[in-house]
């Protein structure tokens, strides 16, 4: 069924840098999850399109109100995932974009109320924050504060972001980078580089990740 309706080899699955899935090393509970995931994020989450099939399990939550997301092709969001895109009526739509390929993990939340976009070929591991809003407003005794830049949060392709940690508005991450767990983003990630702390900073230049 797997590979006849959704079109998934048994090969490799390989770009440069990108992540490897052997359809046919896993155990029959692991297909089974896969199928039924790809049932409910066709019927269930109405997240499927034109040869677009993402990979949706119980207890994801998808949220919107004045907002879109999308959830590209054979795509894992696990359980106990929230993805939102809600703003207000008057303001532009929220916009949440996920690539192909990419894997979210348990507990993850992703709330865009501007714009956030993911890449193909990532890997958000669990109990991560990524938000593009600060969700309340500070006042301040002098006055409100010059508004900087956009806060659009763009994921390239094949990040791989570590357990719990955050990233914040106006940030962009660039492909084959790796965020350590527990680091807290603030600003731009540049291409084939290694971050980590609070906020993070950068440790190394990597080749990638696999």
């Amino acid at each position: 069924m797997i590979n006849s309706e959704f079109h998934v080899s048994n090969e490799i699955i390989e770009t440069p840098q990108a992540r490897r899935i052997r359809i046919a090393s896993m155990p029959l509970w692991r297909k089974s999850q896969l199928v039924w995931g790809l049932i409910r994020g066709a019927l269930f989450y109405r997240q499927a399109g034109l040869k677009r099939f993402p990979i949706i399990h119980r207890g994801v939550k998808v949220l919107t109100a004045n907002g879109t997301i999308r959830i590209g092709h054979f795509s894992e969001i696990h359980e106990r995932v929230a993805l939102s895109a809600i703003t207000e009526p008057d303001q532009p739509q929220a916009r949440l974009s996920i690539g192909d390929y990419t894997s979210i993990w348990y507990g993850t939340v992703v709330s865009a109320r501007h714009q956030i976009t993911i890449g193909s070929q990532c890997a958000i591991s669990w109990n991560c924050t990524i938000i593009d809003n600060d969700m309340h407003e500070i006042t301040y005794s002098d006055g409100p504060q010059p508004v900087r830049g956009s806060p659009a949060i763009r994921i390239a392709d094949h990040v791989w972001i570590g357990a719990s940690a955050i990233v914040l508005k106006g940030v962009t991450i660039g492909e084959n980078s790796v965020v350590a767990a527990g680091a807290i983003v603030t600003r731009d990630v540049p291409p084939n580089t290694l971050v980590a702390g609070a906020p993070a900073r950068p440790m190394r230049t990597i080749a990638g990740w696999r």
